[in-house]
């Protein structure tokens, strides 16, 4: 079941993540990618312990590393996660948040 939602944002972010996986090491292994990030966002849902601390970002919110990417999230008042971007690794967060 799951037990996260997505914004606008996050949704074009693992879309440019899949199309990105795609070009740069083929369907297969993007679907894969893609595949385990869903895996990731509902053992998310269900284990907030994994949660950090990302408030000096934006109030109440918290990120968890996922492979190359950093998944930015808040919980709801129905403790299901709200994701708001997927970011990689590298990228300037504060530009994106």
């Amino acid at each position: 079941m799951e037990n996260y939602k997505l914004s606008g944002a996050s949704s074009t972010d693992i879309v440019g993540i899949y199309k990105f996986g795609i070009k740069t090491f083929g369907l297969y292994p993007a679907k894969e990618y893609l595949n385990s990030l869903e895996i990731f966002l509902e053992e998310l849902s269900n284990k907030p312990e994994l949660a950090r601390d990302a408030s000096i970002f934006a109030h109440n919110l918290k990120c968890c590393r996922f492979n190359s990417h950093v998944i930015f999230y808040v919980f709801d008042d129905a403790n299901e996660i709200f994701v708001t971007r997927v970011l990689g690794k590298r990228m300037d967060f504060i530009q994106h948040l």
